[in-house]
């Protein structure tokens, strides 16, 4: 054969090498799918890698803007934020929902503005008892420590104060004081020496005949119409008298701005506050319908949810002889009451009201008692004053008086919805 091959030999030869070139192939095919592999892998790590950088350039700007934010004043900070987000690609806000943190933020920073404005306001409070009620709506325990600290030093001023201080009148009322005291203490001396012991009547009657005693008498009126206010002047200032009831607190409570606006007011009743601001009913009866036709009469309320738990046992008697005889151990709710106090879910409804309301009673109670205390101070005051002064006190009483009759009408309306309710003991 030409070139030394048999016939067939080519074929064979072929068939030989054809899994090498099989091999070969398959082995080009994988070299080549591994180089696109790792090409796209690469890619996609310079990609990552590029959006990685992006992302820490987008935390570390952010970071440096709260950190700025959170050097200016309250008040100010969610502000500035918020206008600072157009400075930071779109998706990066939204992806780590940055306006919904602002939000929040700003919730936070409004309250600590109110809180900051409550404690500085207090701090320039002379009224113990306002300061001790915003050191109780203080968030942060340690300004409510220091509002009870200076609480308690406005208390001891009042208590540490003289009977009477001198100094409190200026140099022309401190002569007058000095002179005026010293003639009625001469005059009062002359009128008691009439009446001291061991002097026989005889030489009293001489004595109130004099004209040394006469002179005396006709002047004390005198004098002490003319000492009372500087007296008064210069008596101990009384500590100012806070009030609330739970329906003023509550109303403040619910408005923060009105909060604002009353602990940055002089007042220190609560409750006239809240008139003079419409938001509380004017304390007093209401004024009657007009005239018309007679309404219909309202049915009748039970006294009570209650009545007595009876039973009817059967006791033998002599002879054996069984009678009925009704036996009370307890007490039980009636039949009609309504279907929101059955049960008992309907009990634990009953228990709270009864809770809610003996704690409103307690509250216009306690509020009672301190206008009767106010009351009988401004009475006893009220013997040593005359003129201007009399009728500055005879006005602060009407104040109390008025609010006594607010309190007492409220619990007038209140007992008997807690008597209704609350479950009766043996």
């Amino acid at each position: 054969m030409a070139n030394g091959y048999e016939p067939g030999e080519y074929l064979a030869q072929f068939l030989n090498q054809l899994p090498q070139m099989y091999y070969a192939k398959k082995s080009a095919d994988l070299q080549r799918e591994r180089f696109e592999y790792y090409k796209t892998k690469d890619a996609e790590a310079a990609q990552r890698k590029e959006l990685d950088k992006q992302y820490n350039q987008n935390v570390r700007h952010w970071t440096q803007l709260q950190n700025f934010a959170q050097e200016m004043p309250f008040g100010q900070q969610a502000n500035f934020m918020r206008k600072q987000l157009d400075t930071l690609p779109q998706d990066f806000v939204e992806s780590q929902n940055l306006s919904k943190f602002i939000d929040n933020y700003q919730i936070i920073e409004d309250n600590e503005v109110d809180q900051m404005k409550m404690y500085d306001n207090a701090i320039d409070e002379d009224n113990p008892g306002k300061v001790r009620l915003t050191a109780s709506l203080m968030g942060d325990p340690k300004r409510s420590k220091q509002l009870l600290s200076y609480a308690k030093t406005l208390e001891s001023k009042f208590f540490k104060q003289k009977p009477f201080a001198l100094d409190k009148l200026n140099p022309t009322e401190q002569r007058r004081y000095k002179t005026y005291s010293k003639l009625l203490a001469d005059a009062e001396t002359a009128v008691m020496q009439a009446g001291m012991p061991g002097i026989s009547k005889e030489a009293q009657l001489e004595m109130v005949k004099s004209e040394p005693y006469q002179a005396a008498q006709a002047q004390i009126p005198f004098l002490r119409e003319k000492i009372t206010p500087l007296l008064a002047k210069g008596a101990p200032i009384i500590m100012p008298e806070f009030t609330y009831s739970p329906e003023s607190l509550k109303a403040l409570t619910e408005d923060p701005d009105l909060m604002s606006s009353f602990f940055g007011s002089p007042d220190d009743d609560m409750d006239a506050f809240l008139l003079s601001q419409k938001r509380l009913p004017e304390p007093g009866p209401e004024p009657g319908p007009e005239p018309g036709p007679e309404p219909e009469p309202e049915p009748k309320v039970a006294k009570s949810l209650w009545e007595e738990d009876k039973t009817t046992i059967m006791v033998a008697g002599p002879g054996g002889v069984k009678t009925p005889k009704t036996v009370t151990g307890g007490f039980k709710l009636k039949e009609d009451v309504p279907d929101i106090y059955k049960g008992s879910k309907g009990e634990r409804v009953r228990q709270r009201e009864e809770a809610s309301l003996y704690k409103d009673i307690q509250a216009y109670e306690d509020e009672i008692a301190k206008a009767d205390k106010n009351i009988a101070a401004i009475d006893r005051a009220m013997q040593q004053l005359s003129g201007k002064p009399l009728q500055t006190a005879q006005k602060q009483k009407d104040k109390f008086l008025k609010r006594k009759e607010f309190y007492n009408n409220k619990l007038s309306d209140i007992r008997p919805q807690y008597d209704y309710i609350k479950k009766p003991k043996r």
